[in-house]
């Protein structure tokens, strides 16, 4: 037992060190950022990353080619390789680094299984069983992340050329498996579109994250239905990824553009209420007032259809059940945890907002004082709300869609306008993402309009989304 206890771990004993004997992994190697292989009795398998570059042997080269200058020789390799793994390590070591520790303030709210950081195991599983489509979305990631962390600094126009670069990669090569009939409905291909989805929308690329959730919802269709394909564990959560991709990117969607179609209507509400006890299934939103979410998609669906005379009774219902939902009582079933309360209120403020406005624009409900004030009510609430969420490290990553709903009611607020005008680059920067300078930037449009009665349809001139989970989980995809 002694023996085994003073048992230095492999890198240490690969490199002369004294361990700590630190369990499971040695401090030293923490300390050195250095992933410990462990204490095993047999030296596990050990993958020397090299620099980019760089090789330990080379084939006999025709002579024409030796005289390559260095730099398009790496060039080269590097498009050889069916995936960069020096630069896959390096961004798996960024987001450990630089997106982890952010996202670990999430804990505070609850476990999240979205949330993890990326392990040895993990890099090694990746590497063995998941194709270039799933390992590349990490390296586009941690990019985007870098990208907008350092916006106009020298050094980023480099980043957005990798990024393209990478993101085309990742498309090669779910492109090369969708057509390839064997796989091209496989988990992984739904996977990798979700993921695509997610750099994309991370990235603010809109509106081409739409053309990947049709591509997955027709996959979905192929393979029986979303509630055939929730029965497999491992698919819950890409699917409830696409329940929320496609209810929350129609908010901010033309109504002439909306995905909702009627003969979704039974499988979504299923899935809400299947899955309603789940703390993230769908954000941070409770489960009652997503589903109201869903309601008002669907009037603006039909009132598109030029039924909207019919439709005022069940606009004032979806109104009144937002209005009596009790966020308190419902945050005390998820936790003892007071941020889940806060949430439960900026999410009711800014769903009531959504009706009204939404509805109003298509004549749904009517413009009068009433409802007026009412909207001018939850504005000021919903600011109240977020002024305590951004200033959360933790909630402020939840509150992006709500802030965009506040902007739409601030359109004659210069005070909620200065507001946002301050929060959306903050929010940019510390979170990683171009979404909050792209709904500045729609904002600023909108509020510019010169119109006497500005619309909710008129804030967005094409399908944008500013909810969006914060990664997809593949971990049960196989």
């Amino acid at each position: 037992m002694v023996e085994e206890r003073k048992r230095h771990c492999w890198e240490c004993l690969r490199r002369s060190l004294v361990c700590d004997f630190t369990r499971p992994q040695c401090t030293r190697c923490s300390t050195a950022g250095v992933a410990c292989p462990g204490y095993g009795a047999t030296e596990p398998r050990r993958l020397k990353w090299l620099p980019p570059g760089k090789v330990t042997s080379r084939r006999q080269k025709k002579p024409v080619e030796h005289e390559v200058k260095g730099t398009g020789c790496s060039r080269g390799l590097a498009r050889e390789l069916p995936t960069d793994l020096h630069v896959f390590v390096q961004a798996t070591e960024y987001y450990n680094a630089c997106i982890y520790p952010d996202l670990r303030h999430i804990a505070t709210l609850g476990r999240n299984t979205a949330i993890y950081p990326i392990t040895p195991e993990i890099v090694q599983m990746a590497m063995a069983r998941h194709p270039d489509h799933i390992r590349m979305v990490i390296v586009c990631m941690t990019l985007s992340h870098r990208m907008n962390r350092l916006r106009n600094e020298p050094g980023s126009q480099a980043l957005v050329r990798d990024f393209f670069r990478y993101r085309g990669q990742l498309i090669r090569s779910l492109s090369d498996d969708i057509q390839a009939p064997e796989r091209r409905t496989s988990d992984l291909v739904v996977a990798g579109m979700l993921t695509l989805l997610l750099v994309d929308a991370q990235q603010g690329a809109s509106p081409h994250w739409r053309c990947h959730l049709d591509g997955v919802r027709k996959i979905i269709d192929l393979r029986g239905g979303i509630c055939v394909m929730a029965r497999s564990p491992g698919l819950r959560p890409l699917l409830l990824f696409v329940v929320f991709a496609a209810i929350m990117g129609d908010t901010s969607s033309p109504s002439s553009q909306l995905s909702l179609a009627t003969s979704d209507m039974r499988a979504l509400v299923v899935m809400i209420t299947k899955h309603a006890d789940h703390p993230f299934a769908f954000g941070t939103y409770p489960a009652a007032l997503f589903r109201e979410i869903l309601n008002i998609n669907y009037l603006r669906v039909k009132a598109l259809e030029g039924a909207s005379g019919d439709l005022i009774q069940s606009a004032f219902e979806i109104l009144a059940r937002i209005h009596s939902f009790c966020v308190a009582q419902w945050a005390q079933s998820i936790s003892t945890n007071s941020d889940w309360e806060l949430l439960g209120a900026i999410h009711q403020d800014a769903i009531a907002i959504y009706c009204i406005f939404s509805l109003q624009s298509l004549g749904v409900l009517p413009w009068n004082t009433q409802l007026g004030d009412l909207r001018t009510s939850h504005a000021h609430s919903l600011q109240q709300g977020l002024t305590a969420a951004v200033s959360s490290p933790c909630l402020k990553r939840f509150v992006g869609w709500d802030l965009v709903v506040l902007g739409v009611a601030a359109v004659k607020d210069t005070r909620l306008q200065a507001f946002l005008r301050h929060q959306l680059p903050c929010l940019s920067y510390s979170m990683g993402t171009h979404v909050p300078l792209l709904a500045k930037g729609l904002l600023e449009k909108f509020w510019a309009l010169k119109s006497t009665h500005k619309t909710w349809d008129q804030c967005f001139d094409q399908p944008y989304t500013f909810a969006m989970h914060m990664s997809v989980d593949v971990s049960g995809v196989r």
